[in-house]
């Protein structure tokens, strides 16, 4: 049998799932009533700034970013590009790569531009 704590009585939680559970109370200025609802409910449509204090390596074939962002630093890979600034296969628009003297860009789905790296 379940014995009667305060909120301050029970155990703390470190880490949230999304099946986890919130209550809360519905309508407090009308009819109130005791009601639940999941974490996933409660912070599934908010945006959440992700905000690293250290290296984080991604790896994925797309990341999509759809918002507004900063990067103070930004690590690329050499890679093998086209040879041709035009292209018979789709490429995803905004695509940016590099050897070791152009550094390219995918400017529509079949379009490349190039601009020479020098030293400085």
């Amino acid at each position: 049998m379940a014995t009667d704590k305060k909120v301050s009585q029970l155990d703390a939680l470190s880490s949230l799932t999304g099946d986890d559970l919130f209550m809360v109370v519905n309508d407090p200025a009308g009819t109130p009533s005791s009601k639940k609802v999941t974490t996933t409910n409660v912070f599934g449509g908010v945006a959440v700034p992700a905000n690293f204090s250290s290296n984080v390596t991604v790896t994925a074939s797309t990341m999509t970013i759809s918002s507004n962002c900063s990067v103070d630093n930004l690590v690329l890979s050499p890679s093998t590009p086209s040879t041709s600034n035009t292209q018979t296969e789709s490429l995803p628009t905004g695509k940016i790569w590099f050897d070791h003297f152009y550094m390219y860009i995918a400017v529509s789905n079949t379009a490349i531009k190039r601009v020479a790296l020098s030293e400085f």
